[in-house]
């Protein structure tokens, strides 16, 4: 699309979709007309949703939209005409579709903003008394967040998935809090029953990341993948020789083992890509995936009744086409809903947003533009279960071929792809978490020139655009207590430390915890 990117784009007949009434019919469409009429009226669609929802809509997308209808009408003007002069038809629906697309984007940020505002804060009450319990007006306090409950997350914390305080000092000081900790079932249990602790112990250093202050995830547990790259650290090849009722009894061990080791330290732990057949090297029947889904649960849970399982896959439903026999590929929503069937729902869906650039085996992955991000997300909260944007990244250099947004890929547009990314995502409520992967750095990414860093450990543009936007996201709060002693206000949730202004500085009267959507009083003694 000149002047918005190279995307995936959706003809659905304004939302009714093309539709054949007898065998060997045949439809004809013309791509951009229907493209563009799609978009507009899908921009249509929000702005009458967002409008009776009690959102305010900018003047300036009203007269985009009315903009874009003007084209519509006019490419309508020259379809019309005998001979019909396409340049001009394409040139009028190409007007049309570009504005529908910004000014969706940009209406689907606006909404973010005020829904960040109503979603991710509360509201705390405090009530600041004496020994005796005497309300105290007039004193000067401070609320400092100091934690934040959302997880901002990012993978790995050092090269080629090792621990490196020096990736772990940068990643802290741009306010993330989440790491994942790599789980390579070959090189944990090398041999059936026997177990290895020291590539989680000492070269991911999972004591240092804890004492750093982030939260652990146990990423890719339970992932039957195997490739060149990767060999069997993920799928050790003693699992291709077992019967699958002794797979079942080592894979829940196998999990039993880790989660009991690591309780209190790790007590999320994942399953990826059950759904796709290159995670399926085992040759598993569809049958068979939910008995180990269903055993890798009870194994985590019986270990730890705190632990929640995460189970994560490919966010866009339809990107490997149709679905294969017997779950060998499906898309993810399927999966999900068979789970949902049996009562399998995991604790926590995870979702990878790889819709940018160019992977390290060369895939040239779709692009998303921001609405679409927004809709994508929306459709996953129909399961009642928190999000987490699992893995997501985009490059800072183009490469020829590719698809790109606003520009071809560079490092400010990577920049501003993450903030408009990050806003939507962290707007809605049931996502909890968004995790920077695969990797921190540029030798580490997944996606080529995907890293936060570059291969020096320089920051990039993006990352201190990330810094900015969670420093955006964290409360600081002044003022002097009323004739009850008390001061309200809304902050993002998370810990605070609340301190009283004396003449001999600053005194801390104790923490509290905020938490979103909530409202709550909290007493303290000067």
């Amino acid at each position: 699309m000149p002047g918005f990117g190279k995307t995936l784009l959706c003809a659905d007949n304004n939302g009714k979709g093309y539709k054949l009434s007898a065998q060997g019919e045949r439809l004809t469409i013309n791509l951009n007309y229907e493209i563009a009429r799609s978009h507009f009226a899908e921009l249509q669609r929000s702005v009458q949703q967002l409008a009776e929802a009690g959102y305010n809509i900018p003047e300036e997308i009203i007269t985009s939209m009315e903009q874009s209808e003007t084209h519509l009408k006019e490419a309508d003007k020259y379809l019309s005409q005998s001979p019909t002069e396409m340049k001009k038809v394409v040139d009028e629906l190409n007007k049309s579709l570009q504005l529908s697309l910004s000014a969706n984007e940009r209406l689907h940020l606006a909404k973010a903003e005020v829904d960040i505002e109503k979603y991710r804060k509360g509201t705390a009450v405090i009530k600041i008394v004496d020994d005796k319990g005497k309300p105290l007006p007039d004193v000067k306090i401070e609320c400092k967040q100091i934690s934040h409950d959302f997880l901002f997350g990012a993978t790995p914390m050092g090269g080629n998935g090792s621990y490196d305080p020096r990736y772990a000092k940068l990643m802290k000081d741009s306010g993330i809090n989440r790491s994942n900790i790599t789980i390579r079932w070959g090189r944990i249990e090398p041999k059936k029953g026997v177990f290895d602790w020291s590539n989680i112990d000492l070269y991911q250093d999972i004591d240092a990341q804890l004492k750093a202050g982030f939260k652990l995830t146990g990423s890719l547990s339970m992932w039957f993948y195997r490739n060149s790259q990767v060999g069997d650290d993920f799928c050790p090849d003693y699992l291709s020789r077992l019967t699958f009722d002794e797979l079942k009894k080592n894979l829940y061990q196998h999990m039993y083992t880790l989660t009991s080791r690591y309780r209190g330290k790790i007590d999320t732990w994942e399953i990826n890509e059950m759904n796709l057949s290159w995670a399926n090297y085992l040759d598993l029947t569809g049958e068979q995936k939910f008995e180990l889904i269903k055993a890798f649960t009870e194994a985590v849970k019986t270990a730890n009744p705190e632990a929640e399982v995460l189970m994560n896959s490919m966010a866009l439903p339809f990107e490997f086409g149709p679905a294969y026999s017997d779950l060998d590929t499906v898309p993810y929503p399927v999966m999900l809903d068979l789970l949902k069937d049996k009562g399998q729902l995991p604790d926590i869906i995870g979702l990878e947003f790889y819709y940018s650039g160019v992977t390290t085996e060369g895939y040239v992955q779709p692009a998303l533009e921001l609405s679409a991000v927004s809709r994508l997300l929306d459709e996953y909260s129909k399961y009642g279960r928190p999000i987490y944007v699992n893995e997501f990244s985009v490059p800072s250099r183009y490469i020829a071929g590719s698809g790109w947004w606003h520009r071809p890929w560079d490092e400010p547009t990577q920049a501003e792809y993450l903030k408009g990314f990050y806003t939507i995502a962290f707007s809605k409520p049931f996502v909890q978490s968004i995790n920077w992967a695969w990797g921190s750095a540029d030798q580490d990414a997944f996606t080529l020139s995907g890293g936060l860093l570059d291969t020096n450990l320089k920051p990039k543009t993006a990352y201190h655009a990330l810094t900015k936007l969670i420093e955006g996201w964290h409360t600081l709060e002044t003022g002097t207590t009323d004739g009850n002693g008390e001061l309200s206000f809304r902050g993002f949730a998370g810990e605070y430390e609340i301190s009283a202004q004396t003449p001999n500085g600053k005194k801390s009267l104790g923490r509290i915890h905020v938490y979103q959507q909530a409202e709550q009083q909290f007493i303290l003694q000067h």
